[in-house]
C-alpha cells in the first residue's frame, strides 16, 4: 500500500508539473504507465516471494518487473500516439 501511496502522490504532482508546462499529455500517459507498473516493485515481490519460501527468485522478479515498466511506459507512450492521430 504505501508503495502505491508514493506513486498516487507523484502523480499528484501532474495538475503542477502541466500549470509550469513541464509535461505534455503524453509524459503524463507514460509516467502513469510506469507508475502503475512499479508501484509494488520491492513491497509487493520481495514480501511474497520470501514468504513462499522462494527468495532465491527475487531478482528474477524485481528484473521483471523492471522491463515491464519500461515496456508499460513504451506502450503507452505509443498508444497515445496513435489515438492522438484518431482523434
Amino acid at each position: 500500500m504505501t508503495a502505491l501511496g508514493a506513486v498516487g502522490a507523484a502523480i499528484g504532482l501532474v495538475p503542477r508539473f502541466i500549470s509550469e508546462g513541464i509535461i505534455n499529455n503524453n509524459a503524463i500517459a507514460v509516467f502513469t504507465a510506469i507508475g502503475m507498473c512499479w508501484s509494488g516493485f520491492l513491497s509487493t515481490h520481495a514480501a511474497m516471494l520470501d514468504s513462499l519460501g522462494y527468495r532465491k527468485l527475487i531478482g528474477k522478479a524485481i528484473t521483471a518487473h523492471a522491463i515491464g515498466g519500461l515496456l508499460a511506459g513504451v506502450a503507452a507512450h505509443w498508444l497515445y500516439v496513435l489515438l492522438a492521430l484518431i482523434f
